[in-house]
């Protein structure tokens, strides 16, 4: 693999991870307190390190040989989506109506359906693992990682270059995520995320709702297809 090749991934990946998308979301959600925000960058690079992984050792490969499994990774992540949707919802509504008072719906403790003002209540491990899991859910990281990357690295790619690719966008992937929890918990644009957290986690939810259909629906085509 060519310098040239190596650029070529690492210019993808950061159009990939900066554009706006369920990540970032999630980041603005959590991100008023910077432990949290960290965390969930964390969490976010922990999902695409397992995304990488994945498509390093065949993951095309094996959509190809099983269609099925593309179908599987459509209704989870977009079941996951909304769920995570339904309760930023919920949550942001019940703040609205509350006049801005903290008050958690769906759980509260998952931080599904906590507000942003409210993320002073979500543990660090919780920020974490919804940083996962929403990069594990998120549309963008399926297509990335199932078509596009799988097209920068060729099978015959040994081991050892595989090794730089992971690396390269792994450093690069929690500089960019860290920062942008960095960013977001500077004092003065937290306190405007926590007043607005009502509205954020409103639109986050509509955001992740809409997704959360378009998995599910792309899952059930798939479904359909494989049973004609």
């Amino acid at each position: 693999m060519t310098g040239g090749a190596l650029l070529s991934i690492l210019v993808a990946w950061l159009l990939a991870i900066a554009s706006p998308g369920p990540d970032l979301v999630q980041i603005l959600r959590l991100g008023a307190v910077r432990r949290n925000g960290v965390a969930c960058a964390l969490g976010i690079m922990s999902g695409n390190t397992l995304w990488i992984l994945a498509s390093m050792v065949g993951l095309s490969a094996l959509v190809d040989a099983f269609p099925w499994v593309l179908t599987v990774l459509f209704l989870v992540g977009g079941g996951f989506l909304l769920w995570m949707g339904q309760g930023a919802l919920r949550g942001g509504l019940a703040e609205r109506r509350s006049a801005g008072t903290a008050v958690p719906a769906g759980g509260g403790s998952d931080g599904t359906g906590a507000g942003t003002a409210l993320a002073t209540q979500v543990s660090t491990a919780t920020a974490w693992r919804l940083g996962l899991m929403t990069n594990l859910a998120n549309p963008k990281a399926l297509v990335f990682f199932g078509a596009v990357f799988a097209g920068f690295v060729p099978p015959d790619t040994g081991w050892g270059m595989r090794l730089v690719v992971l690396l390269m966008m792994l450093v690069t992937g929690v500089a960019w995520f860290v920062l942008v929890a960095v960013m977001v918990s500077v004092p003065a644009l937290s306190r405007r995320l926590q007043a607005a957290g009502p509205w954020i986690d409103i639109v986050a939810g509509a955001v992740f709702l809409l997704l959360g259909v378009i998995l599910v629906g792309e899952g059930v085509v798939e479904t359909l297809a494989l049973l004609r």
